[in-house]
């Protein structure tokens, strides 16, 4: 069994379900540090809508924050998650941009790794 997380009819991400579980309270975490909402639906027997408009705004709000951390155990942590939602929305068309050089070179460094996100029917 897995999840499906979808922007209106296409799969973005099917993980497995122990995995989309994590995935989904740390985006919550998030979303309540940064009181921003983060356009993660709820999960609906597996299945999870995103909105786009949301979620975009979401993910370039903790690029910021990931951009201008000096904070080592925050950093750390933000690195667990931000190369996922990162993936996500590329893989959604979401225009996902750096707009100062940190947030440029971490999307570069992101996007270099190319992970798999891969939906159930692939």
């Amino acid at each position: 069994m897995s999840y499906t997380f979808d922007i209106g009819d296409d799969t973005i991400w099917g993980p497995a379900n122990s995995v989309a579980r994590i995935f989904i309270g740390t985006v919550k975490a998030l979303s309540d540090e940064y009181r921003i909402p983060s356009g993660v639906g709820d999960d609906l027997m597996g299945m999870v809508e995103i909105d786009p408009i949301a979620f975009s705004g979401f993910v370039q709000r903790v690029l910021a924050e990931r951009a201008m951390s000096l904070h080592l155990y925050k950093d750390m942590m933000l690195d667990g998650v931000l190369p996922i939602l990162v993936a996500m929305a590329d893989r959604g068309r979401l225009g996902i941009v750096g707009g100062t050089p940190e947030e440029r070179a971490y999307l570069e460094e992101v996007r270099a790794r190319r992970l798999p996100m891969l939906a159930p029917s692939e």
